[in-house]
This record gives C-alpha cells, structure tokens and sequence, in this order.
C-alpha cells in the first residue's frame, strides 16, 4: 500500500523543500558578503532534510565557515608568492565575511600583509598597491583580477589566455565583441570562496574587452555561455560606451534584462539566481538590480511583487524584458538630452 507523507516531506532522494529554500537563501547571504547569516539560515533545518548537492553545500559551509573552519582542500597556486598572496586574500575574506560591520577594518589589515610580501612598505594605499601585486604575480606566471568585486576586494588568478571575436545580437542591435577567454584558475575569487563553488564570478567587462572564466560554463556553444556571459558583458560593454558614469548596479540592472530577454533553455536557471540573490545594499550591486529587475518585470506583467515568473511564458518574459531595457535607454537619453539643455542654456545665461 502506499506510504503516507506530508507534503512537506522530501521524496526519496530528494531535499525537503524547507533545505532547499534554506539553501537559496544562504547562497544569497553568503553573497552579500554575510557567512554567519548563511550559516544561521542553514542550521534552522534539520541535517536529514538536506540530500544531494544541498547536503554538499551544507557541510562544505559549515566546514569552511563553522566555528573550526578550515580550508582543507582548496586548490591554490604552486608557485610560492603566489600562494602566500592568495593565502593573505583568503584571511581578508573569512574575516570579513565573518563580521560584515567590520568590513572596513578588515580590508584596512590586508594592506600591510600586501605591503610585506610586495616588500613595499612605502605603498599607502589600494591604488598604488594593486598594479605592484600585478607586476609580482606576473612575474610568478598568473594573471589576476583585483579591485572591488561588490563588496569585498578581489583577487583572481588564471595562468591561461586567449582572445577571440564574437558577434552578439542585443535587444538595441548586433555588437562585435572581442573576448579573453580565461582558464587555469588558482582562484575564483571571494563569491566562490564564500559560496564553496556554488557561485561566482563567471566574466567582467572592461572598456576594451569581455573576460570570460571558461571553467564556470559546460561549454561555449550553450546558451548558458551565450547568454548569461556574452549577452550580459556585451551589454556592460554598450553601456560603458554610451553612458560612462553608471553606477554598477544600474549596469547589472540591465544586463539581467537582456539575459531574461534571451533565455529559453536556461531561463529557470537564471530566475533562481535572481530570486537567490535579492538586496537593498547597493554595494551589493548584483543582489541591489535583482531585487529591481524582478519588480520592475513583475510591475509590466501585472502581478504582484514576488509572482514566480516561472509560470509566465516564456516568449510573453523574454519580450517584456526586452521592453523594460528599452524603456530604460529611453529614459536615459532624455536625461542626458535634457541635462545637455541645461548646460547649454546656463552658457548661453553668462
């Protein structure tokens, strides 16, 4: 006969709905740059709820950020510099992501540890600091990433390199993209770090160029790749050419329009990152523009804040998305028109 269950009761095999929810929140905590509250979320659920990559990344977190936390069998670089840099990125982010209102504090101690392994002592700041670490490490064989990620400082290191062209069709028209194509990382960065690899940073726009970080995608002809790295940093791209001075969560704003504008295959995937990942911090700029790009989809479609846009079809979703961009380029050049007349009348006025 068959088994009763409560419908809150995982199936054989499967997390409950409650370690699955518990999961998606703390990934999200964990990537506004808060470990303890990832952990607090997590351990409200029984341990026997969680099966599968959810007990995985239950244990992985509670093993790297508990109160024993270790970082037993994080890869990291061979090279002795190298290791010893990472290693001092690495106690920078626990002890931040540990105490979020010390934040500041903790970013000011990882200076003189830059300081004595650079042999730099006369380095006052981040500025000055950064293009040193990048000449050392280039000379130890690695690229890197470095600057603010968010939050917290960044530091990512990749051995290998190569540069191709791509074209990419956004809602606005087609874009020629030249992309650096990234691999052998000693690091992902602190996102991967705080989440034990469930997130993190998959590409970045520069003013000239698209970098990809290939071991975050199955494969470059998906339409994971296709959209949520070409598509978003193509996007970035246009934006830092036409309109400079944007802060960064008004680029991850519309950057997240155009891959819910081209997402079929994957769309579930990306509205489970946005929904995970949802803040009013805009310091947290990818947390800070999914909140909004939620709203702001669920405001044209005529729901409530919150609807599970999952149900919405998918054709009906990719369309509004589009639109919202649209209406955002729009709004912005009547801004930039508009202060460009105020200008020219004040000249006009002296």
């Amino acid at each position: 006969m068959p088994i009763d269950r409560d419908k809150n009761s995982p199936a054989v095999g499967a997390s409950s709905p409650a370690a699955v929810d518990a999961v998606a929140r703390a990934t999200g905590a964990a990537l506004q740059a808060d470990t303890g509250r990832a952990l607090a979320i997590l351990s409200r659920v029984g341990a026997d709820e969680f099966v599968g990559d959810e007990l995985a990344f239950r244990s992985s977190m509670l093993e790297r950020f508990g109160p024993n936390g270790s970082e037993d069998g994080l890869v990291g670089p061979v090279e002795p510099f190298a290791r010893e840099m990472l290693a001092a990125y690495r106690a920078y982010w626990r002890a931040a992501l540990a105490k979020p209102d010390e934040r500041a504090a903790k970013e000011a101690n990882l200076l003189p540890s830059l300081r004595r392994l650079t042999g730099r002592d006369d380095v006052a700041d981040f500025d000055a600091m950064e293009p040193i670490v990048t000449e050392c490490l280039g000379n130890a064989g690695y690229y890197c990433l470095q600057g603010l990620t968010g939050p917290l400082r960044e530091l990512m290191l990749w051995t290998q390199q190569d540069l191709r062209s791509y074209k990419v069709v956004l809602p606005d028209g087609e874009h020629t993209t030249r992309v650096f194509l990234l691999d052998g990382f000693a690091s992902l960065g602190w996102s991967d770090f705080a989440t034990c690899g469930r997130r993190g940073t998959g590409g970045w726009a520069t003013g000239d160029a698209l970098f990809a970080v290939v071991p975050r995608y199955s494969g470059l002809d998906g339409e994971e790749f296709q959209v949520s790295f070409l598509g978003h940093e193509t996007q970035h791209f246009a934006d830092l050419t036409r309109f400079a001075s944007m802060p960064q969560w008004e680029l991850e704003y519309r950057a997240k329009l155009v891959e819910l504008s081209k997402a079929r295959l994957t769309r579930a995937r990306v509205l489970r990152k946005l929904g995970e990942d949802q803040g009013d911090d805009p310091a947290s700029p990818h947390a800070y523009a999914n909140k909004r790009v939620l709203a702001a989809l669920a405001r044209r479609l005529h729901l409530p804040e919150g609807s599970n846009l999952d149900e919405i079809d998918v054709d009906r979703l990719q369309m509004e998305a589009a639109a919202e961009l649209r209406e955002d380029t729009r709004r912005r050049r009547a801004t930039r028109q508009a202060s460009a007349t105020t200008a020219r009348d004040a000249q006009a006025d002296q």
